[in-house]
């Protein structure tokens, strides 16, 4: 148990460093885009490149955790990750932007499908579920130390500096995750089933198929997309300009951004914690409602709506608003146990990376189809920008309709 939970620590670091990564290209997009020269579309298809790699390599990556195991695989990931960051901040064109930023998303690909095997065969069927939400808190708070940390300081320090010092945290945290990872423990599982076919002499559609055959996890691809989609989409980049559209300064709308961030560092644990008790069902419909309301109202009513002028609106209403958001989308982490519970454990990172990668590959779309929106106006306006982030509003609608769909039953088992 104590190594596992050392393991699991190590984990959710590496966790916490993609996502400081990642999100950290939102605040020094202002930046990158100014000395290399890049238009909104521009900045949006780089930061899109991460997630398209990172989607793009999901399944392989938990293949090759289920054949191989964690030992080898993770403490490569973040040198990797580490390089890709460092090669990112000695770029000069997009070309290069895009290409490094695509490396990192590769690297990065079978971190959380790592962590939730490691949360797995560390803990019961219902500390799973608390597992995951703590292990998604990392997107959370990461998403906040590279929103709001960097913001702070990339204009002291420039972006390049940033990236860099990124860049070399990654070292001591390989050679950690490398001596956590060593026990056997963390080494392949063969299946324990007599008759049937092991998981290594099946081929990779096979595998998938397998998997997919199962109706909770069809559903849990559903809600995962449409909730993480719009996590990654929105809070990873599309949300600063919506803000800087209302009238907040690029510093406050960081602000907001990072509120967003901690209502689902906030809300993905206790969602872990809850849903034994109230249901996966009943907690995911909660969320999801309140997320779609709350974002609804944000991405509609101006301040002048209740005040006079946008000065008279206090930062504070917005703050709230993006909390509750965040915090409501933080259940999106219950479509892992959905799908964990049905399948073979020898099954469980296919699986995982199955439900992650449909997070990712909606988060792609997402951050990518806001722009193709916009550029169709005649300029970057208030309008042209709610028009665009109106593609969010489907993605938890589609989330909420495939939770409507699940069995009365579903939640985590317990202890």
């Amino acid at each position: 148990m104590r190594t596992g939970m050392i393991a699991f620590v190590f984990a959710e670091l590496f966790v916490l460093y993609q996502l400081t990564a990642q999100t950290a290209y939102a605040p020094l997009h202002p930046l990158i885009a100014k000395e290399i020269g890049l238009t909104l579309l521009q900045s949006g298809v780089v930061s899109a490149s991460f997630l398209i790699s990172y989607g793009l390599f999901q399944i392989p990556g938990g293949l090759l955790l289920d054949r191989l195991g964690l030992r080898v695989l993770f403490p490569i990931g973040v040198l990797c990750s580490a390089l890709s960051i460092y090669f990112f901040s000695r770029s000069t064109t997009m070309l290069e932007l895009f290409m490094f930023r695509a490396c990192l998303g590769c690297a990065c690909s079978f971190s959380f499908a790592g962590l939730g095997m490691i949360a797995q065969r560390t803990f019961s069927p219902a500390g799973f579920a608390i597992a995951i939400g703590l292990g998604d808190s990392a997107l959370g708070i990461g998403g906040v130390i590279g929103e709001f940390g960097v913001d702070y300081f990339g204009e002291r320090l420039g972006w390049r500096e940033i990236m860099l010092a990124t860049a070399l945290i990654g070292v001591p945290l390989a050679i950690g995750c490398a001596w956590s990872l060593r026990s056997q423990l963390f080494a392949q599982i063969q299946s324990t089933q007599e008759h049937d076919t092991t998981p290594t002499t099946l081929t990779m559609t096979r595998q998938i198929q397998s998997v997919m055959k199962k109706r909770e996890v069809i559903l849990a691809v559903l809600i995962y997309g449409g909730t993480c989609g719009m996590i990654m989409g929105f809070g990873g980049f599309w949300n600063i300009p919506l803000q800087e559209a209302w009238g907040w300064s690029p510093h406050e709308s960081v602000i907001l951004n990072s509120v967003f961030f901690i209502g689902t560092a906030i809300g993905a644990p206790i969602a872990g914690i809850l849903s034994a008790r109230i249901g996966a069902k009943n907690l995911l419909i909660i969320g999801v409602v309140i997320s779609i309301l709350s974002y609804f109202f944000d991405l509609m009513f101006p301040p002048e709506w209740i005040m006079t002028n946008v000065a008279d609106w206090p930062l504070w209403v917005d703050c709230v608003t993006m909390f509750i958001i965040g915090f409501g989308l933080g259940t999106s982490i219950l479509a892992f146990p959905i799908a964990t519970r049905v399948v073979a454990p020898e099954m469980v990172g296919l699986t995982i990376s199955i439900v992650n990668f449909s997070g990712i590959f909606f988060a792609a779309i997402l951050q990518v189809a806001p722009g193709v929106i916009i550029q169709g106006f005649r300029g970057t306006t208030l309008i042209a920008i709610q028009v665009g982030h109106s593609v969010f509003v489907l993605g938890m609608l589609i989330a909420l309709a495939a939770t409507l769909c699940l069995p009365s039953r579903t939640q985590p088992a317990h202890t």
